[in-house]
Formats: structure tokens, C-alpha cells, sequence
């Protein structure tokens, strides 16, 4: 049995909330760390406190400590346990040893440190002390072990004060010092969530305010947006601005588009409805066969203008939404002869294929290219008289690959060829059938794959057209 999962694909993840926990995360994570130095710091500064004070009252003890008449004399000062007094939870433990650890007064069962542990050899020096922690009467108990170089003339040695004291004054003040520090972390954690939620609440008002502008619009309101210039959300901005550009330009086009491709449609269909029209008003008519050749040129444009209206559909969609591949120039335009050579020996004309370029690779649409290729030579057959050439060849210079087609029609006057490249415009000399589509096609893909197209005369007689593309490597 499928469980839902806990989220789902089409689910929103929401940013503002990933950097919430985030910024939880990394304050606990903060947080923790502090906690355990501060921990940590308490302890030691406890300990290092109370050690200073044990380690004064070692040394008063010790000066107390004489040699009178051979013996060694101990005098204990009331202030060195005054000191310790005041950690008043506290008790304390004491012993004294002379020369070769000659037991004097105090406890003798004291915990004694291991060994000579942290003392130099060879009595180089005066005086030497070491702190350790052991456990005593079932209390766990700091100890100051000082040793004192007795140097007089009849007893020498170190004399040992081993000064002990239990730890409850420390471990309050190491809890005191850690509590506080609990409280500063506590009050900086609550004032750094704060500031970090209105942080983030301010880094995402630029997008709550897109949002609202674009929710509060017209669906065909496709205006740039207009707010509060903000540097991280600017691109942002700039890609909406473009995309609503490029969408209104696309949707006037396409009313332009429908608009003449409706008067395109409707004109043959007129001229279709009265042939049909006059041979029913006129069944008697002298010339049906006029009649009949009106219809068909009728239904023949419509089909044309149909077929030629879905062909540039088709290319403007795929334009828009295919990425250019690399393509072999030259065996886009050889296929596309090979598909028209059936149609050009039909209408009675040679078609010939030249390639005296090399390595012609390009990013180019290979469907919508050989579509290009199809209209200019289907224009040259089309204009070509009866046993005429059309000549196919592919060239190159430093900067590009060139593509021509030649004919031996009649060419197109100057002062047309800007304007045949229009959508359904036809030079007043145009024969036959046609949509004045196929050269509007040329463009708009020639356009898209950032090619030139060239009208020029064929000498002695007829139209070149010549196509020049960019090489991948050339600039400028």
C-alpha cells in the first residue's frame, strides 16, 4: 500500500521557511557551543580562584614553620584558615611533614599524591607545590601539596603542607557562572530570532510585492512592473519585464497573423462562392469549363494559402521553442533538392546541387532550414521557364557559409525586393497560385538563425538569392 509523501512534487517549498530553520539551527548549534565554553570557563575560573586561595594559605602555613633548638616547630596562623573560611560550606584538611616525610601534625591519612609527581629532583629549588583532586571522608577534595627547602645548619630537607578543602564553594561558583551565562545566551538567542524573523520578513517584501502586483492585474495587462528597485530581486524583475515583452509581442503578432490570414482565406473563398454561385444561377452557361478552371484556381489558392499559414505556424512555434542544434549546412540543403528534384523535373526544369564548401557545421534548426531552403527553390522552379536551371551551391569565405539559388525566371524588380519578404505580399508580375507566405518564411527563419538573405540578378537573366550565415568561430 502508497503512503502520500510527506511532500509532494507539485508542493511549494517555501524559502522563507527553509531560512527560518536555518537560521534555528545554526542559533542552537551557536548556542550549544557557547553553552559548553561558557561551562567550561566557569569551572576553570572556579577552580583557579580557589586555588589561589589555597595556595595562600599553604604559604602562610609554611612560613610559619621554624627550626628552634634542632627541632622542627610548627605555629599554625589563624589567618591562613580565615581565608579558607570563606567558603563557609567548605572544610578543611591539613597535614605537615618534615625532612624525609617525618609526619608533624594533622591529618595523617590524608590522600597523598602520587609519588614526587610534579616535583623537581634535587632539591634545586626553594619552594614547589602541586595541586590534585582526590577524594577524602567520601567527599571529593582540592589539595595544595607545598614544599619548603629547610636549609639550616642542622636539619635540611623539605618540609611537605599538604592543604586540602572541599569543592562546594567551587562548584557554586562554576554554576553561578554558567547560569548567568545560560541567561545572556537565553536573551541573545530570543533577540537574535527576532531581528533574524524581521530580516527575513523585510529580504522577502520585494517579492511579496511582486506578487501582489502581479495578482491584482488584468489578465491582458502585460505592462512592466514598476517597484521598489531592490538589487538581489532587480533580475528578477527584469526577467518578468522581458517575458511580458516578449509575450505581448508575441500576442499582437499573432493578431496581426489572424487578421491577415483571415482576409487571406476569406478572399478565395469569395471568389469560390460566386463560380459556384453563377454555374447554379447559370447551369446553361456557354463556358462551363471557365467556370470550372475559376473554382479550381480558387480552391487551389485556398489550399495554398492553408498550407502555407500552418507551414509558418509550425516554424514560428518550433522556432520559439526548440534550442538550435549542430547541423551539417550542406546536407540540410542537398536533402532538400533530393525532395524537390521529383517536383522540378515535373515542371520541366534541371536542378542542380554544388557544394565547394567543407565542414559546414553550424547551430541551426535542420527542419526549419530545409524548409527554408524548399521555399527558395520551389520559387525558382516555379519562375523558371521550361528547360531552365536552377542552380543549388554552397560556399564559403573566412567568415561564412553562403547558400544560393539561382533561376532563369524573370527576377524581381528593385523596387520589390524589400517588399516581397512582407507577409502575403506578391509583386504585381507574380504568376500562378501563390500565398505570398514562402519568402516571409525565409526571413523569419533566416532572422532566427542570425542569417542574411540577399536578393540579386542572375545574369543574363534571372533572380539570385543568397543566404549567408555566421561561422561558429568568426567575429564581429
Amino acid at each position: 500500500m502508497m503512503t502520500d509523501s510527506p511532500l509532494r512534487p507539485d508542493q511549494p517549498v517555501s524559502l522563507r521557511n527553509r531560512l527560518i530553520l536555518g537560521a534555528v539551527a545554526l542559533i542552537l548549534v551557536l548556542g550549544t557551543l557557547a553553552i559548553i565554553a561558557i561551562d567550561g570557563y566557569g569551572k576553570r575560573a572556579a577552580e583557579l580562584s580557589y586555588d589561589r586561595l589555597l595556595a595562600s594559605a599553604a604559604f602562610q602555613i609554611a612560613d610559619a614553620i621554624h627550626v628552634r633548638d634542632g627541632v622542627v616547630d610548627v605555629d599554625l596562623p589563624v589567618a591562613a584558615f580565615e581565608t579558607l573560611a570563606l567558603a563557609r560550606d567548605d572544610r578543611v584538611f591539613y597535614r605537615i611533614s618534615g625532612p624525609r616525610d617525618a609526619y608533624l601534625t594533622g591529618y595523617a591519612d590524608l590522600p597523598r599524591p602520587e609519588a614526587d609527581q610534579g616535583f623537581s629532583k634535587g632539591g634545586a629549588r626553594l619552594i614547589q607545590q602541586r595541586f590534585f583532586t582526590s577524594r577524602y571522608l567520601d567527599e571529593p577534595v582540592r589539595f595544595i601539596v607545598l614544599r619548603r627547602l629547610l636549609t639550616e645548619a642542622d636539619i635540611t630537607g623539605y618540609i611537605t603542607v599538604q592543604l586540602g578543602q572541599t569543592i562546594n564553594a567551587r562548584a557554586d561558583l562554576a554554576e553561578d557562572i554558567t547560569g548567568k551565562g545560560l541567561q545572556l545566551i537565553a536573551i541573545a538567542s530570543v533577540i537574535a530570532l527576532g531581528l533574524l524573523g524581521y530580516g527575513i520578513k523585510r529580504a522577502f517584501s520585494p517579492l511579496d510585492q511582486i506578487e501582489r502586483e502581479l495578482a491584482a492585474r488584468n489578465p491582458t495587462d502585460l505592462t512592466p512592473l514598476h517597484v521598489t528597485p531592490i538589487k538581489e530581486t532587480w533580475r528578477l524583475q527584469q526577467t518578468i519585464n522581458h517575458f511580458m515583452r516578449r509575450l505581448q509581442d508575441t500576442l499582437d503578432r499573432m493578431q496581426r497573423y489572424t487578421g491577415e490570414a483571415a482576409h487571406q482565406i476569406r478572399t478565395p473563398l469569395a471568389g469560390l462562392r460566386a463560380a459556384l454561385q453563377n454555374l447554379r444561377d447559370h447551369p446553361d452557361i456557354d463556358d462551363p469549363k471557365l467556370v470550372y478552371n475559376r473554382i479550381m484556381q480558387s480552391v487551389d489558392q485556398l489550399n495554398t494559402t492553408v498550407s502555407q499559414l500552418l507551414n509558418q505556424a509550425t516554424i514560428t512555434h518550433r522556432l520559439q521553442s526548440e534550442a538550435l542544434r549542430r547541423i551539417e549546412l550542406n546536407k540540410v540543403v542537398k536533402e532538400a533538392c533530393l525532395e524537390l528534384a521529383s517536383h522540378a523535373i515535373n515542371e520541366k526544369v534541371e536542378l542542380a546541387f554544388e557544394a565547394d564548401a567543407e565542414d559546414t557545421t553550424l547551430p541551426g534548426d535542420a527542419f526549419a532550414l530545409k524548409q527554408l531552403f524548399r521555399n527558395l527553390i520551389e520559387n525558382a522552379v516555379r519562375y523558371s521557364p521550361v528547360n531552365g536551371v536552377v542552380e543549388v551551391r554552397v560556399y564559403q569565405n573566412a567568415n561564412r557559409f553562403f547558400v544560393e539559388v539561382k533561376d532563369n525566371g524573370p527576377g524581381i524588380p528593385v523596387e520589390f525586393r524589400d517588399k516581397v519578404f512582407a507577409r502575403f505580399y506578391r509583386t504585381p508580375a507574380a504568376a500562378g497560385v501563390g500565398s505570398g507566405l514562402g519568402l516571409a518564411i525565409v526571413r523569419e527563419i533566416a532572422e532566427r538563425h542570425n542569417a542574411e538573405v540577399g536578393l540579386m540578378d542572375n545574369h543574363p537573366q534571372g533572380l539570385t538569392v543568397r543566404v549567408g550565415f555566421r561561422k561558429e568561430n568568426a567575429r564581429g
